[in-house]
């Protein structure tokens, strides 16, 4: 997708025009901005300018006059335009003996006009041919040092009148406004209204929230903030998929600092804590432990034990009361035995014949 940025009318824009969404979510460039139209001071020679402001914008207007001796060539008014140029051009002061020689029709020789080394730009650099003097319509141009941008024509040209097209531009340092402020975060350290090119600030998230993206942003040399700003995301675990876990917990979502307190489905049992806190690394601590289906041969194995056990009893309970009985019977027998001898020795004696 790319999106299209222009300024309102006294506003120009600075940074790329048009941006596209890159396929990692972010901006290709950073965003633009519109700063106010600062049109270059309108400086003539053997002349002056009305008003005389330290700054002219966008549609301010100006009134030139020159010095006694000299004859202004051109309009004696200019408008600043949304081009950061003045519109009709600035006007020349000529001196009056040279003005003459050179308009005149009837002039056998006309005068060769120069123009002369153009004036130095403080943080900034001239590119121009090693020359003293420049003939009309040889063009120099301006450039500013890292961290300036130039407010002006940055090309000016010398003109048939021994002028340049334009005064020099000026190189004013590259600010930042104040950093742009994101949700549920602040900015870490000491915040001031402007930063300088090249500054860097920092983003913290609030309790709960964690960062994504790059903490750092930097004053770029447009004088907006380099892009994507970070985002502060809330911290929220996601419940693992467990295996017998209540389905009431499984595949939720929880904040940071939750306890949950774990269960288990009937049949299975907890192998572990059954305490966890969400952390804000997105982890549970301590981890999940699982639910562990219980085992129904370990089940038919104890009951088989059991049954095996009551059988050994009742069967040993058996084999006594068998061997009880015997025992008694033999006692029986025993006596019935020793009782019967006694009878029959009787018996015996009864019958008994005596001599």
């Amino acid at each position: 997708m790319v999106v299209n940025y222009s300024c309102d009318p006294g506003y120009s824009l600075l940074g790329e025009a048009s941006i596209y969404c890159t396929d990692s979510g972010n901006w290709s460039l950073p965003l633009p901005r519109c700063a106010e139209v600062v049109c270059p001071l309108p400086q003539i020679r053997n002349g002056r300018v009305t008003p005389l402001k330290y700054r002219y914008t966008y549609k301010d207007t100006v009134t030139f006059k020159c010095r006694k001796g000299f004859t202004l060539r051109g309009h004696h008014t200019s408008q600043c335009r949304a081009e950061k140029s003045w519109d009709p051009p600035l006007p020349v002061c000529e001196q009056d003996g040279v003005a003459e020689h050179y308009h005149h029709p009837n002039t056998t020789t006309k005068p060769v006009l120069h123009c002369s080394k153009p004036a130095d730009i403080t943080h900034g650099a001239l590119s121009s041919p090693a020359k003293v003097f420049f003939t009309p319509g040889t063009s120099v141009s301006y450039i500013c040092d890292p961290g300036f941008s130039l407010l002006g024509t940055a090309s000016i040209y010398c003109t048939p009148s021994g002028a340049w097209s334009h005064p020099p531009p000026v190189c004013q340092a590259v600010k930042c406004l104040h950093p742009p402020n994101i949700t549920n975060g602040k900015l870490k350290g000491n915040i001031s209204h402007t930063f300088p090119y090249g500054a860097s600030v920092s983003y913290s998230c609030n309790p709960g929230y964690s960062l994504v993206g790059n903490a750092f942003i930097n004053c770029t040399v447009s004088g907006t903030w380099s892009q994507p700003l970070p985002q502060c995301k809330e911290i929220r675990c996601e419940f693992p998929d467990v295996q017998g876990v209540k389905k009431a917990i499984k595949g939720n979502t929880y904040r940071s600092g939750t306890n949950l307190t774990l269960e288990c489905d009937d049949g299975y049992t907890l192998q572990g804590i059954s305490q966890t806190q969400c952390q804000e690394d997105f982890s549970w601590d301590p981890p999940v432990p699982p639910c562990k289906l219980t085992s129904h041969k370990s089940g038919s194995l104890g009951l088989g034990v059991a049954a095996a056990g009551v059988l050994l009893l009742l069967g040993a309970g058996i084999v006594w009361k068998i061997v009880s009985k015997q025992k008694e019977g033999y006692y029986r027998t025993y006596e019935n035995y020793n009782y019967q001898t006694p009878l029959n020795l009787v018996t015996q004696q009864k019958s008994s014949c005596l001599p």
